[in-house]
């Protein structure tokens, strides 16, 4: 009898170990086509071997993780597909998000792009504007709020692009880029109704062919060129070459390898010029300079955002900058600790109020730098919200030594 005993658990132990074994390989082979060029990866071959890892371990947060993206992908691969979404799809991702929320609160796992709370947002929030181009507004309001109550559109990212849209001027147009300022600025204009005289723009949107139709018909904004010759327009090869708008000229090179201008930027182009510098042109921030059409030169920063400046206004003096350092200040207790890409942010502000006091030493105004300081301190305690980036703590540091 004892023999017998030894043998089942030595059967069980093997199991065990080979039940382990088995998930750690379905795991990585699920991982793997996340590491592929973009256009190799194969969602369906990541999803089955990421549902029977998280069969094997289903309290293992990261394979929910992938789990989730490689249904998102499936679903929408990027944004031109984003108009063919499916909400069965949409909800088995989002799920899949949900259950690292609840097993991993603060997610520590491998990430693809977005943190699982950011990823939320974007597959309603993408899901939300599929209904809006398909004209079924109550459609896309019905999934703004879902992804609100299924954990998505977190107060802090809200309530930031509420202050991003309140420094337009009116009947501005906001470029934004990335996910984090694009699908909470929807969610505000069209569940909140705030600031809908703002015409939002997605930058990388521009590239696909329905969104610049999109934001045609809704006469959101318009273009130069009719649809038939809109729709066509490729990359293609480009050489340092003066643009004249009115009264404001600049030179626009290649965003693309030196050599080419994208689609997305000859469509960005497009706008500018049927729009005739008549209303103000607003960028929001963590643009890459290929990205903003050869404008970065042009901008005057006002800390959130950055304003296409045609007129040569002064940029902010110091009064003007606390003031408008004051009102994100007040918003930062609405931030998801949790939340990597939020805290992330945080970082960025920290980064702002930095570069403001390093130019106030270098001009002599140390009382201002301290007052500066002090703010930080308060209200973005580093005991309360650590440091994402050793960089920006060293930085901080030495700013410290300064002082």
């Amino acid at each position: 009898m004892k023999h017998i005993y030894t043998i089942i658990l030595a059967c069980s132990i093997t199991s065990v170990f080979s039940q382990t074994e088995s998930f750690e390989q379905l795991l990585e082979n699920g991982k793997a086509e996340f590491r592929k060029d973009f256009d190799k990866q194969e969602y369906a071959v990541a999803v089955s071997n990421l549902e029977k890892a998280v069969q094997l371990k289903p309290n293992n947060a990261e394979a929910h993780y992938f789990l989730g993206y490689a249904y998102s992908r499936l679903n929408s691969k990027d944004g031109s597909s984003m108009v063919t979404m499916k909400l069965s799809l949409t909800i088995k991702s989002s799920e899949e998000f949900e259950t690292v929320n609840k097993l991993e609160p603060k997610y520590t796992g491998e990430i693809v792009v977005l943190d699982p709370y950011s990823k939320l947002t974007g597959e309603w929030g993408s899901l939300a504007m599929y209904y809006l181009h398909n004209n079924k507004t109550d459609s896309a309001l019905w999934a703004f709020k879902e992804g609100k109550k299924r954990g998505g559109f977190g107060d802090f990212f809200l309530a930031l692009n509420k202050e991003i849209l309140s420094t337009c001027s009116n009947k501005g147009i906001l470029v934004s880029s990335g996910d984090n300022f694009t699908i909470p600025l929807w969610y505000v204009q069209n569940v909140e109704g705030f600031r809908n005289d703002v015409s939002v723009i997605d930058i990388s949107l521009l590239n696909t062919t329905w969104y610049p139709q999109y934001l045609s018909k809704k006469q959101i904004v318009q273009f130069n060129l009719p649809s038939s010759i809109l729709d066509t327009l490729d990359y293609c090869n480009w050489k340092d070459s003066t643009i004249t708008i009115n009264t404001f000229s600049w030179t626009v090179k290649p965003s693309y390898y030196d050599q080419y201008l994208l689609r997305g930027d000859r469509v960005f182009l497009s706008l500018l010029k049927a729009e005739q510098c008549k209303r103000d042109v607003y960028f929001t921030t963590a643009f890459t300079k290929e990205s903003q059409l050869s404008l970065s030169n042009y901008l005057q920063p006002l800390l959130l955002v950055d304003k296409l400046n045609i007129n040569n206004e002064p940029k902010l003096d110091y009064e003007q900058f606390k003031a408008k350092l004051l009102e994100m200040l007040l918003i930062v207790d609405k931030v998801n600790v949790n939340s990597k890409f939020e805290m992330t942010f945080v970082d960025n502000i920290r980064y702002d109020i930095l570069s403001k006091i390093t130019e106030l030493l270098q001009n002599k105004m140390n009382k201002q730098a301290k007052e500066l300081l002090s703010l930080m301190d308060t209200y973005i305690n580093e005991t309360k919200y650590p440091f994402q980036s050793q960089n920006y703590k060293d930085y901080t540091d030495s700013i410290r030594k300064q002082i």
